[in-house]
Parts: structure tokens; sequence; C-alpha cells
């Protein structure tokens, strides 16, 4: 017999009042702690930063207990705040990459 889960309670999320906890609980049970970087992984963002030329990257980043994937060039690097600046106006945090490609 298989675990069914959120499954089960979602026939009930027709009623109005449940809608908005139904979510929170279903959006909770996605959220992944944050990944720990080795220090080659470090090393490896580091290069391609310092390096930069204005070609496109894939960026991974966490994010409010989920991993995200932005692709896009860099606009600009703010390295007093510690934050990227991407083409399509993301903003992330340097503590919160977790790979670029």
């Amino acid at each position: 017999m298989s675990d069914r889960g959120m499954k089960k309670w979602a026939p009930y999320k027709t009623l109005e009042d449940q809608w908005t906890t139904l979510d929170r609980l279903h959006a909770s049970e996605e959220k992944v702690e944050k990944p720990k970087i080795s220090n080659e992984v470090a090393e490896e963002i580091n290069d391609k930063l310092v390096n930069y030329q204005g070609q496109e990257y894939e960026f991974f980043y966490y994010k409010n207990g989920r991993i995200l994937k932005e692709k896009s060039t860099i606009k600009k690097i703010d390295a007093f705040n510690r934050k990227l600046i991407l083409d399509n106006n993301i903003i992330i945090y340097l503590k919160d990459l977790i790979g670029v490609r």
C-alpha cells in the first residue's frame, strides 16, 4: 500500500478556507536544506567570477528552501554588498550561490 501523502487532501482544496493552508503545507514539504559547497566548487565559482568576460552562465543558488537556476549574463558584481546583479535584474547573494556553469 502506498502512502498518498498530500494527494489525499487534494479534493478538500475546493473549500476556499483550506487553500492557503494546503498550499503552505505542500510548499513546506518541498523545501530542502542549503547544500554545503566544497572548496573546489568555491574556487571554481571564484575563478569564473574573477575572469568574467560577458559570457552567459547558469547560476545555481539557494533561496527560501529551494535551489533555483537562472541563465543570464552578469550586469554587475557588487563586491561591497557581496551580490551579483544579473541582466534580468535578479539579485543573487554570493553566500547563496552554490554553482556556476
